[in-house]
């Protein structure tokens, strides 16, 4: 619990405004490993921070994949758009 409370200090001091979406280049494939779960933990804590249980975070051809927790405690993929997080359907 520290450790998601941490991640989400650190994520909302580090993406904070213009930041944000930069988050689609970070996840290109010459970012560093720990840059990706860096970012990666940044955009999990913003998405639980807006309510959404998700359990991991992916690039996916140019969208955010999200892993979530549904309230009946099932798991489904849902998609966002890099920096806005604003969800989309396929």
């Amino acid at each position: 619990m520290i450790k998601n409370t941490i991640i989400a200090l650190v994520a909302t001091a580090a993406f904070a405004g213009a930041a944000a979406p930069a988050f689609a280049d970070v996840f290109g494939d010459n970012a560093s490993t720990e840059m990706r779960e860096f970012t990666a933990n940044s955009i999990l804590a913003e998405l639980q921070q807006k309510g959404i249980n998700a359990t991991s975070v992916e690039d996916w051809s140019g969208l955010i994949r999200a892993y979530v927790t549904l309230e009946d405690g099932t798991q489904t993929m849902q998609f966002f758009t890099p920096g806005s997080l604003e969800q989309v359907t396929l």
